[in-house]
């Protein structure tokens, strides 16, 4: 299992609780650095993207035009999973890291 950060996965987030972003093939950022995935065997630490896009919003990261999927990321909603307990695969997409830094530093506010 060759999961990259920056990967756009699509993911079983089910069952949640409370609030959690919920969805059967939702696509998620994963977040994790790939030297950890691949230490972990499938544990991943991802956020839930939307394809709500709300500027006001400062959780929500746009992510930026050109590439296949649309919308915003969640920073506020960081989950971590066992892809061996779920449904998921790959989008073939990995966004660029310079954006996976934007969302980083926007949940940094959030636990700093």
């Amino acid at each position: 299992m060759d999961i990259q950060r920056g990967e756009v996965i699509r993911i079983n987030l089910n069952p949640t609780i409370g609030r959690e972003q919920s969805g059967n093939a939702r696509p998620c950022l994963v977040m994790s650095h790939s030297k950890f995935n691949a230490a972990r065997k499938g544990i991943i630490v991802v956020t839930p993207i939307t394809s709500v896009i709300k500027t006001k919003i400062k959780m929500m990261i746009p992510i930026p035009e050109g590439f296949k999927v649309h919308g915003s990321v969640i920073a506020e909603q960081v989950r971590t999973l066992d892809l061996s307990t779920c449904w998921w695969r790959t989008t073939g997409e990995i966004l660029p890291t310079e954006f996976i830094d934007r969302v980083v530093d926007t949940f940094r506010i959030i636990i700093s």
